[in-house]
């Protein structure tokens, strides 16, 4: 992958996705800002300096963004990595008739929300630049939907469209937006039967469709969300084939 002196920003560092994005950009010789909800989390990550930014802050994001800018002088490249899907204390999936509005506006501020406003906060930064890579992560349940989940297949389906809208908006202006949906993730893999390959997946495959998106020669892709989830959207799964 090609990367030429540049400065990347991601959300979420301190998670499993999240993290392995920024290791496998210092790796590739990205400059890595890492930001989540306290340095300490965004840490976590490698990364050349760690930041506090809160996606449901627009003065934590500007302030977060102020710094960054100064310790690096621009942002090339951002990944809008911060999200939830579990309820505080209600875990597991939970019919939309169960929810309080707190629980469901929550994970909405958070997923889509937190997306649109931490873009806004350096969008203006790209354009005068004439360049950026943004890269947001979404989800296959935005894309077919995850009874259980309703607010969150809202919120990533809102991802979506705001990702392909933005790279409408953007495309002559040197930035591509694109966007990874994750299917079932976890640290380490296993077999299971609800996916056409037939196991989970595991973060790195995620970071490294995140890479794709965000390489200097991937300037003729936008508007894209791409699953990586072994086949899941696909098709009902059976084993008679």
């Amino acid at each position: 992958m090609k990367f030429e002196n540049r400065v990347a920003v991601v959300t979420g560092a301190g998670g499993q996705i999240g993290s392995c994005i920024c290791r496998m950009f210092k790796e590739a010789g990205v400059r890595v800002a890492a930001t989540d909800m306290t340095p300490e989390i965004a840490a976590k990550a490698p990364c050349d300096k760690a930041y506090a930014l809160n996606v449901l802050d627009s003065a934590s994001v500007k302030g977060a963004f102020d710094a960054i800018l100064k310790d690096f002088g621009k942002v090339d490249i951002l990944v809008n990595c911060a999200g939830v899907w579990i309820h505080p204390g209600k875990p597991g999936k939970i019919k939309f008739a169960d929810l309080e509005e707190e629980d469901w506006l929550n994970i909405v501020r958070i997923n889509l929300e937190g997306t649109m406003r931490v873009t806004h906060g350096i969008i203006r930064h790209m354009v005068a630049n004439g360049y950026g890579r943004i890269v947001n992560l979404g989800s296959i349940s935005g894309i077919c939907g995850l009874p259980g989940c309703c607010d969150y297949s809202a919120s990533k389906g809102g991802v979506g469209m705001f990702t392909k809208t933005l790279a409408m908006e953007t495309a002559k202006q040197g930035i591509t937006v694109n966007s990874v949906a994750p299917g079932w993730v976890e640290r380490v893999r296993r077999e299971i039967p609800n996916t056409w390959i037939g196991r989970t997946g595991d973060p790195d495959e995620m970071a490294r469709a995140v890479l794709f998106f965000a390489d200097d020669d991937s300037g003729f892709i936008t508007g894209t969300e791409l699953p990586v989830d072994g086949g899941r959207v696909l098709g009902p799964h059976h084993d008679d084939i």
